[in-house]
């Protein structure tokens, strides 16, 4: 009974308040916003992006993308949405690959590159939604799309078109009520709400090829889709 009172008083007071706050703001301001606050916790370092970044679940995710590197011949890493740099640091030390670490955040990415000296990891400020974003073999986005609207959602999935390969993690529900609420960007997400992100439904409707799922808790996982050479409609257009 108390954890029922609890998600109601959530879902009730909490969230409709917070999204009333970030709705006014830009993606920009959201995330500074976010980050400034240590809305995802403090981890004692200037950024923290939260309990996603660290622990099992972190650790077997990072497992996964460098056996993914290694059976598909992958080169060179985007990491859309990197934050802290908790998940990229560890691909970067236990591979060989070129990685550039995307976030919106200049903070953020002023930061890192003040402070990660590997030569083989650099860092753009970009608003992936928007913004022209670097060539790679693989593009990874870690439980980023749960935080934007639905229509910037399909903004970032279009920005996507031309990569060789996309894997997009989402932290969903095991039983989830329905796909793909929509809510205003900020640092809650849908599952709040029974709902998450499943880009290959409504109104996304993408192509995936795989999917993965690692648990995180009873009620949620986290759940990995490929997207392999995802089409470009401009090239399209010119062929024809």
């Amino acid at each position: 009974m108390k954890d029922f009172i609890r998600s109601v008083y959530r879902r009730v007071w909490v969230l409709p308040r917070i999204q009333k706050l970030y709705r006014q703001l830009t993606i920009a301001q959201t995330f500074q916003h976010i980050y400034s606050t240590k809305s995802w916790g403090d981890n004692g370092e200037p950024f923290s992006s939260g309990s996603g970044s660290r622990g099992t679940a972190a650790l077997r995710y990072c497992e996964f993308v460098l056996e993914f590197i290694s059976e598909h011949d992958v080169h060179r890493v985007v990491d859309l949405g990197c934050g802290d740099y908790a998940v990229g640091s560890h691909i970067v030390q236990a591979s060989a690959v070129d990685y550039v670490g995307i976030d919106v955040v200049p903070e953020l990415i002023e930061y890192h590159k003040n402070s990660v000296f590997n030569p083989r990891a650099r860092f753009q400020c970009a608003d992936i939604t928007s913004d022209h974003l670097p060539p790679a073999d693989l593009c990874l986005v870690r439980q980023v799309l749960q935080h934007l609207s639905n229509e910037e959602i399909g903004k970032a999935l279009a920005n996507l078109r031309g990569y060789k390969y996309v894997l997009i993690s989402e932290d969903v529900p095991i039983r989830p009520r329905v796909f793909n609420r929509d809510k205003p960007h900020g640092p809650d997400i849908r599952f709040y709400f029974g709902s998450g992100v499943w880009v290959e439904h409504p109104p996304f409707n993408m192509a995936i090829s795989k999917s993965w799922e690692i648990p995180l808790t009873a009620n949620s996982l986290l759940r990995t889709v490929l997207i392999a050479r995802m089409p470009d409609p401009r090239n399209e257009t010119t062929a024809s």
